[in-house]
């Protein structure tokens, strides 16, 4: 495919291997030079990008992709945003360091604008954009996070943005780059709508001069060298840090009457104000500000508040921006997108008046069509707050956070893939997912056969989780029932036997695989700390994964092998009531040890190492008497407690299986409701400490649909619907399917359920009930147009 019909990538000449480089573009053009009103602006970067057409916001992007490849965006240019003249404006970020965001990678820019296909403005060393420099932005900053690159920081002045008004002069000098290897950007364009943030609910003073406190050793600012890339300590211009370091409250008071920043929020010296969006989200920061002295302001943000008031730290990240002002009047917008739900503007010297303050979102627009709502409102809640995860953490591909880190993490991406399906009715963004893992030849600094743990991203500290790559290989099939005909399938099978061969180097006598290299990961809680030795939830994973390598490549000897690793788990595992997570060589005598998680009985029967049949009891106490009060209720205190990430995703999956629907219900209320109630979205951990937006967590949404709609499976044209014994007197939700959207709407009445049901024409409906309730159906099969499962396989 031809992206790109005269543009040549370029950059600032001499400049495409600095760290954080930042370069704005410009091109003019007039609107009687365009033949019609199809008007397309392609893009393709190394960095990150913001398009503007005449001051107004056009796109960020792009959507990434393996090393040594980019994805292509095609941006519609409305017509409305056109004028006689018209100027277009490109900024891009190079950061060049290693990250699990964006990968190392030296500056670039191409861009085409076409008007039905034929060519307006192009880059090319010679060609139509001239470059400006954005000095604006301090270059020599601290990252953000080990994960991410660096921070925001800008020195202002009146006129800092003329450039884009097309003042910038002859310009930079630009040097054409090698041409590179382009892919379609295949995820839908994302979603910018504008959240203005109109309340105050506290203001405060705060001293900055506080030496006695603590300084937060970052490891993102204290050790940079040849594995963590950015810049020394001794060269920042600005050391964000260090200053909210010496920062100490001096006074807060929340406000009675929450105010608006559009009211004119004035802040003089060494003041600040606490700013409330009302939920969590993801996307551009934007502010606008005058100030008559000079001026030294800190926007700091996050999701939650710790004692009424915002920790800039929290999660091991910088969340702040720098503002140096001179005096004038300004507006600015972050060109990084950040996380939070508060924002708290701190003066540290000067006075301004801050007029406005917003969001520009950033997130996944395909999850609009799909709807669900019951006559509860917590369920209601839980739902809103899934879809808002899912939206703002899969904009390109499965993120585990948008926030510390915006990576894309294995096993996070296996439960978050099925909620694209339910919610969009497709498999795009999981199809950029896969082919990442697929284009390279090798991934550097991995062993052979190992994949990264996250990607596209840079190790080179060499750090894997072997045991994450096997949640690869069931990812990818259950994708094959997503997407049967994919290329994708045949194509990652050097990678899959790439994984299995590198475990199989780590398998004892037994088979089971003992002292796995890496960082081996179960889930963020006790059973973290034991996975030495022989760690038996690894090897249900181990036996999981073989299997389904088996049934996807149709090999005998993983099949073999899964099965023979199955029943040395039961044998050596099971202490007779528990499974125990890790066995010890002890005179070269393999020894169960006794610690035992609740993490590892949800393993055992999620990855089918246990079954119901085999293990009555077992099965019957995780039932009874664990779940969200266990604790509370103080059952089995010898069992070290799971966390959200993944144990008790795993819980759903049990009592799923268990056919117990509002068991599922009940606890999925006090597990996730405190979290959509605080911040509008669903957490890494059960408690506030880390992420509270992590892509992952969105699954309860597919438990919603599955389990309480009664949606209980999609193949092709055929729908399974399993209706059940619940505490609901009605429930609707809709789904899109292939040929248009399915919709249910069920009420109960007594021990009868009356479904209506309304689906594309060509579907097959299959409906029943469980648990004795009698079933009352109308199905009305409709003509529809849209047909999003069908067109982007």
């Amino acid at each position: 495919m031809t992206y790109f019909k005269n543009a040549r990538p370029v950059w600032l000449t001499g400049r495409e291997k600095e760290k954080n480089c930042g370069a704005g573009f410009i091109c003019c053009f007039n609107s009687r030079e365009l033949s019609g009103n199809n008007l397309v602006l392609s893009i393709a970067s190394s960095g990150i990008y913001r398009a503007c057409l005449n001051g107004s916001f056009l796109g960020h992007g792009p959507a990434r992709a393996a090393h040594g490849y980019f994805r292509v965006d095609r941006i519609a240019i409305p017509s409305d945003l056109l004028q006689e003249n018209n100027i277009l404006t490109i900024e891009v970020i190079s950061f060049y360091v290693n990250s699990f965001y964006i990968v190392e990678q030296p500056g670039f820019l191409q861009a085409e604008l076409q008007c039905d296909n034929k060519v307006i403005r192009f880059t090319d060393a010679d060609g139509d954009f001239r470059a400006h420099i954005l000095k604006e932005r301090l270059q020599k900053v601290q990252r953000y996070s080990f994960q991410r690159p660096f921070i925001e920081a800008f020195r202002l002045e009146e006129g800092f943005d003329d450039w884009k008004k097309g003042t910038c002069g002859s310009g930079e000098p630009l040097c054409r780059q090698e041409d590179k290897q382009l892919l379609e950007r295949r995820v839908p364009w994302p979603d910018f709508p504008v959240l203005q943030i109109n309340q105050i609910i506290a203001e405060g003073t705060f001293d900055s001069e506080n030496t006695d406190l603590p300084v937060w050793q970052d490891r993102s600012l204290f050790e940079i060298g040849d594995t963590l890339h950015g810049f020394p300590l001794d060269e920042l211009e600005e050391k964000v840090s260090l200053v909210m370091d010496s920062c100490s409250v001096c006074s807060l008071t929340s406000g009675q009457t929450p105010s608006s920043p559009g009211d004119g929020a004035a802040l003089s010296d060494h003041c600040f104000f606490i700013a409330d969006a009302g939920r969590n989200t993801t996307g551009f920061i934007g502010i606008c500000l005058e100030c008559t002295q000079a001026s030294r302001v800190y926007i700091t943000f996050d999701e939650v508040l710790l004692n009424g008031d915002v920790s800039y730290n929290r999660m091991s990240c910088v969340n702040a921006v720098s503002l140096e002002l001179k005096p004038g009047k300004y507006c600015l917008e972050t060109i990084q997108p950040y996380t939070c739900r508060y924002l708290k503007p701190m003066v540290l010297s000067g006075s301004v008046n801050i007029r406005d303050i917003y969001i520009r979102e950033f997130k996944n627009p395909a999850v609009s069509q799909a709807s669900f709502s019951a006559c509860d409102d917590s369920l209601n809640r839980i739902f809103e707050a899934g879809r808002e995860t899912f939206a703002q953490n899969a904009p390109d591909l499965y993120m585990d956070c948008p926030s510390r880190e915006r990576a894309g993490w294995l096993c996070d991406s296996f439960f978050t893939a099925r909620v694209e399906m339910d919610l969009t009715g497709n498999h795009l963004v999981e199809d950029n997912f896969l082919e990442n893992y697929l284009l390279p030849e090798q991934f550097p600094y991995l062993p052979e056969g190992m994949i990264p743990m996250c990607y596209p991203s840079d190790h080179p500290d060499g750090v894997y989780i072997a045991n994450w790559a096997l949640w690869f290989i069931l990812e990818l099939y259950e994708y094959q029932g997503r997407s049967p005909q994919s290329s994708l399938i045949p194509a990652l099978q050097k990678r899959v036997d790439g994984i299995l061969a590198f475990m199989a180097r780590y398998e004892n006598e037994d088979g089971l695989l003992e002292n796995i290299p890496g960082w081996v990961f179960v889930e963020w809680s006790k059973a973290n700390e034991l996975t030495d030795g022989v760690n038996y939830p690894s090897n249900m994973l181990y036996s999981a994964a073989l299997l389904a390598a088996a049934r996807l490549y149709k090999k005998e000897e993983y099949r073999q092998k899964g099965f023979q690793i199955r029943c040395k788990i039961r044998e050596q595992s099971f202490d007779g009531q528990w499974f125990c997570d890790h066995a010890l060589r002890a005179d070269g005598r393999l020894v169960r040890q006794s610690d035992a998680t609740e993490v590892c009985q949800y393993y055992a029967f999620f990855f089918r190492t246990a079954e119901q049949e085999d293990y009555p009891d077992l099965f019957n106490r995780l039932l009874e008497d664990f779940g969200p009060e266990r604790t509370a209720r103080g059952l089995h205190p010898q069992i070290w407690p799971a966390n959200a990430f993944i144990g008790n995703y795993l819980r759903m999956e049990l009592l799923s299986r268990a056919g117990r629907p509002a068991q599922l219900l009940k606890e999925s209320r006090e597990y996730f409701d405190y979290m959509a109630l605080k911040t509008g979205t669903l957490w890494e951990n059960t408690g506030d400490y880390a992420s509270c937006n992590h892509g992952f967590a969105s699954h309860i949404l597919h438990c919603f649909y599955r389990d309480i709609l009664g949606v209980a499976g999609i193949e092709n044209n055929r729908i399974r619907l399993v209706f059940h014994d619940l505490p609901l007197t009605e429930c609707q939700g809709t789904l899109p399917v292939s040929g248009g959207l399915l919709s249910i709407r069920w009420t109960r009445s007594g021990s009868t359920l009356t479904a209506c049901i309304q689906a594309p024409e060509g579907c097959r409906i299959q409906a029943s009930c469980s648990d004795g309730l009698q079933l009352q159906t109308r199905i009305q099969m409709l003509i529809q147009h849209s047909s999003s499962r069908e067109k982007h396989k």
